[in-house]
């Protein structure tokens, strides 16, 4: 038999996890958003090129210059995605369920 308080804990679960996927993801996109338009301004690009260009930018610089490139700025931008999920998400768990 299905207890209430079993009921509670299954939405304090998804009520946080859902919290910390919107954190994260605005997070991740207003990170990626700034640093397109930085990266835009500075080379002059727009669209698909802007984004590399952006994503470049965050990693530290193009391979080629000693920068980590795009997969660096591809880490920066998961780790903006992730720290502020985890942690809204964990404080909304804990809010929830004291």
């Amino acid at each position: 038999m299905v207890e209430v308080k079993d009921l509670v804990d299954a939405t304090t679960g998804i009520v946080a996890g859902a919290s910390g996927m919107i954190a994260g993801a605005l997070s991740a996109t207003s990170i990626l958003g700034a640093s397109t338009v930085i990266a835009g301004s500075i080379d002059g690009v727009t669209g698909a090129s802007a984004i590399t260009s952006a994503l470049a930018l965050l990693g530290g610089g193009a391979v080629a210059v000693g920068g980590m490139g795009m997969v660096g700025g591809i880490a920066v931008v998961t780790t903006a995605a992730v720290i502020p999920a985890v942690i809204v998400g964990l404080e909304v768990f804990k809010f929830f369920h004291h």
